[in-house]
């Protein structure tokens, strides 16, 4: 079948955007064809249609409103589509092809959602090996803040560990990375983010001075050596290709060092629940979710920031530990988040003003939200001197003052605007003013005009009418005509004024038909000037975003500054209605905390009961007796993973600058926090639950230091065997002795608490049971000394096994006590699960055999199918030899 032009352009656009679902503008549609059509008939429940439906392979096409793009691209970009849109630059003509080009590249990091308190990074990879075996370079951004940052790794592993802590959007690959599918593979079994391929700029250095706009990339230091100048090179040429403009709110680019940071994994952020509960699998039953007191999202992300991001700089610390002091000894407060949550994100606002169609309405979000802090009222100068203690700059508030006062002048009110498709407010542009009077005031023009023409003439009947096709004329009587002729001199082109300037259109039976210069221009001025004063509008507004461009990176800092307000004021009322204090920060090798409580849990305790309080006192000082490893054993399944969890999120809410939940606390400056809590299968990596424990305590033990705090809840769960047992003992001595970090660890290996009498630094808790003949109390206290014993058919008793089973239970389990030596749980080395226990040649061949048949098989990576079969083949083995 021929293909007409405009479908011959189509096709061509999309071979240059084949990732992207092409919305192609035919006047007052966009159009969707082939495949495309197809999802989007799937997802948005369009209308599916074809064009040329005549012929034998009729085209698949749909299509919406152009005025309704906004409400359909959502949905594409929530199914994790690109979405690329194709207008016309100009003007419909018969026989001629209108041209189009790729105007925008919507994806969902682009896709600007003002109401979202999540970050929205992207994150781009390349390759060079390097002498400091730095061979992974990474940019990340989120694209409404206008932040990079660079980071190098050595292996791939630590790449696909930063990926899944960032949770990006979507990535970009360098088209020359060797190994594009051991990224893309791993992380697309984990995340849900698009995955492109794109190529560096040739001139990295030039490009990035040029998107910059700078002179030399010196300023930006560690974060372009190395090859990290290609990784952020690459991420901004794939930006300015999906955004068809150059960026302009580059307000940041910075090198991510580890050395400010508190070392903390995608798997002790997931362990500890910190922005993800386990429980239904979302957010509020997160750590996050109870500290987010935060008035708008541009604060929430900081908020969420400083949690993934714990620092260990004891001056930052205090700097944000003295301002969350500061609001709570004043008065006003509340009041500062009553009007903070009048506001808008600035961000966000910002990057929608700069990158999405020219609009009205995120300009009079902006000026409100500038007006809070530069308006002429006390409560203004209230918030303005707020950020002045966070280092606001006066040439940064200078200049957003006067945009304050341009966007004030220059528009109208916001109800104005939302009551008219018209914004630019009255008497500020004279040109304005003249259009809006013939635009909307063309009748008393005219009639002026009528009666100009009246007292010129002396003749009263004279009248200006307007016909389809003739448009507007001046009509008298052929009898009134030349008295009208005669006082007003018609003639053509020789008056000076345009309004007596009359000549003869047409000669009617009874009439005459006149027309003037001046009705001549105030025709083609009304008939025009809707369409001029749009125009004209847009100007104005356009100058105004050149004004917001060019003053972006302070509307940048200027939001930074209101989001600590927001997060600091916030956490100040927060944590003095919920009792939570400030923490010591020490470098004394001290954690001491007192009377604590867990954050979430204590949140959404019903009102008649109250969280039972613990301490923690663990520490490492010279020559004095040390506490470096707390063994916290039975009664099972009570309080001890919450004890574990609490204490590592009051050592992370220190380390954020934040206030915890306790009486007093001491803490000590850690440089990493690790949590291992429970696993389960990852069958995508074909893990068993014990292959990934392992992969996790490994990770542990290779990147914890002694300056770490690490906490194990259950080590090999659920698992009773001897060998388990002996290297849960061999991982907490090489703990105590190379690691040397400071380390709680729950287990059900009883045996466990024989280390306390080998190692000085090992100490002995237990939760306290209060126990009489009738029933057993859990008193949800950690206390010193180990358990006498397990206490699980009391814990099963609490959720309701039925009595029979109970007492049965109770009944085996006295009958098993009667067997066992008392002394033997305690030995932690034993002898070995499968024994021969008899010396007969014929059983030891058999063990032998089937020895050699277990020693050979893959179990870690069988499946359940696989693991029957085997078993039934030991199971033939034996019959045969019998």
């Amino acid at each position: 079948m021929e293909l007409t032009p405009a479908m011959k352009q189509y096709q061509e656009m999309k071979k240059q955007n084949p990732d992207c679902i092409l919305f192609f503008r035919i006047g007052d549609f966009y159009e969707v064809f082939f495949e495309d059509a197809n999802i989007c008939h799937n997802v948005l429940d369009l209308v599916l249609t074809s064009k040329n439906k005549s012929a034998e392979n009729p085209i698949p096409m749909a299509w919406i409103p152009h005025h309704s793009i906004d409400k359909y691209i959502p949905k594409l970009i929530q199914h994790w589509y690109k979405v690329a849109i194709a207008e016309q630059i100009t003007d419909p003509k018969p026989w001629k092809l209108v041209q189009r080009e790729i105007t925008q590249i919507i994806t969902p990091w682009t896709y600007i959602q003002e109401w979202t308190k999540n970050f929205n990074y992207m994150l781009a990879i390349t390759r060079k090996e390097l002498s400091s075996w730095k061979n992974y370079h990474l940019a990340r951004w989120d694209f409404t803040l206008g932040e990079y940052q660079t980071k190098s790794f050595s292996n791939l592993w630590d790449v696909q560990k930063r990926i899944l802590t960032l949770s990006p959007s979507e990535i970009i690959i360098d088209v020359d990375f060797p190994e594009k599918d051991s990224i893309s593979t791993p992380i697309q079994q984990y995340l849900q983010c698009l995955i492109s391929v794109y190529e560096v700029p040739v001139d990295p250095e030039s490009f990035l001075c040029n998107m910059a706009k700078v002179q030399t990339l010196s300023s930006f230091w560690q974060a372009v050596w190395e090859w990290r100048l290609q990784a952020i090179t690459l991420l901004l040429h794939y930006i300015r290709h999906v955004q068809q403009q150059n960026i302009a709110n580059i307000s940041k680019i910075s090198y991510h060092a580890q050395t400010w940071f508190v070392l903390m994994d995608e798997i002790t952020i997931k362990n500890l629940e910190i922005f993800s509960s386990s429980y239904e699998n979302n957010q509020q039953y997160s750590l996050f979710w109870i500290l987010d007191q935060t008035k708008t999202s541009a604060w929430a992300r900081l908020l969420h920031y400083y949690l993934a991001n714990p620092i260990n700089s004891l001056s930052e610390i205090q700097r944000r530990q003295n301002l969350i002091s500061h609001y709570q000894e004043i008065d006003y407060s509340k009041f500062i988040l009553k009007k903070l949550g009048e506001s808008y994100d600035l961000q966000k606002l910002t990057s929608s003003i700069l990158y999405k169609k020219l609009n009205p309405i995120p300009f009079l979000k902006l000026r409100s939200t500038l007006n809070l802090f530069f308006g002429w009222n006390e409560e203004s100068k209230i918030l303005l001197e707020e950020l002045r203690l966070l280092w606001l700059q006066t040439a940064e508030e200078s200049q957003l003052n006067s945009l304050h006062k341009t966007l004030q002048k220059m528009l109208k009110s916001d109800q104005d605007v939302m009551d008219s498709e018209y914004f630019i407010a009255d008497w500020r542009n004279k040109e304005v003013d003249e259009l809006r009077k013939v635009a909307f005031h063309s009748d008393d023009l005219l009639m002026q005009y009528q009666q100009f023409l009246v007292q010129e003439s002396w003749v009263q009947n004279v009248k200006l009418k307007f016909v389809m096709n003739q448009w507007y004329f001046i009509e008298l009587t052929t009898k009134d005509s030349i008295q009208f002729e005669e006082k007003l001199w018609i003639w053509n082109g020789d008056k000076e004024d345009e309004r007596l300037n009359l000549y003869r259109r047409n000669t009617l039976k009874w009439n005459q038909r006149y027309s003037s210069a001046y009705l001549e221009k105030l025709q083609e001025n009304i008939l025009t000037a809707r369409e001029k004063l749009t125009r004209l509008e847009n100007t104005l507004l356009k100058e105004m975003w050149e004004k917001i461009w060019d003053n972006n990176a302070d509307i940048s800092s200027f939001a930074q500054k209101i989001a600590e307000l927001d997060v600091f004021c916030s956490h100040a009322v927060f944590a003095f209605d919920n009792r939570y204090i400030q923490p010591e920060m020490n470098q004394k090798n001290l954690i001491e905390i007192v009377w604590w409580r867990h954050p979430v849990i204590e949140a959404y305790l019903p009102t008649d009961q109250q969280f039972i309080p613990n301490d923690l006192s663990i520490w490492e000082r010279e020559n004095q007796e040390k506490e470096m490893i707390h063994i916290i054993t039975w009664p099972n399944m009570w309080w001890k993973s919450t004890f574990l969890r609490q204490s590592a999120l009051i050592v992370l809410l220190a380390h954020c600058g934040l206030y915890v939940p306790a009486t007093n606390a001491k803490i000590w400056l850690v440089d990493g926090i690790f949590a291992r809590v429970w696993s389960w299968d990852v069958i995508a990596k074909n893990q068993s639950t014990f292959m990934t424990e392992m992969i996790e305590v490994s990770n542990i033990l290779n990147n914890a230091t002694s300056q770490s705090f690490i906490i194990f809840d259950e080590l090999w769960r659920g698992t009773s065997t001897y060998d388990w047992l002996a290297l849960t003992s061999a991982i907490l001595q090489y703990v105590l002795k190379h690691i040397k970090a400071k380390t709680l660890i729950a287990t059900h290996y009883h045996e466990l608490i024989k280390l306390e009498k080998m190692y000085p630094e090992v100490k002995n808790y237990s939760v306290s049971v209060y126990e009489t003949d009738k029933e057993v109390l859990f008193m949800k206290k950690i206390v010193k000394g180990w358990a006498s014993k397990s206490y699980w058919i009391d814990v099963a008793k609490i959720a309701w096994i039925p009595d029979d089973i109970l007492k049965l239970s109770r009944e085996i389990l006295k009958w098993f006590e009667t067997k066992q030596d008392a002394n033997s749980h305690t030995q932690i080395i034993s002898t070995p699960l499968f024994e021969i226990q008899n010396n007969d040649s014929k059983y030891q061949d058999k063990y032998e055999k089937i020895q050699r048949i277990i020693t050979q098989a893959d179990l870690n990576n069988m499946t359940p199918i696989q693991a029957i079969q085997f078993l039934a083949k030991i199971k033939d083995e034996l019959e045969n030899e019998e």
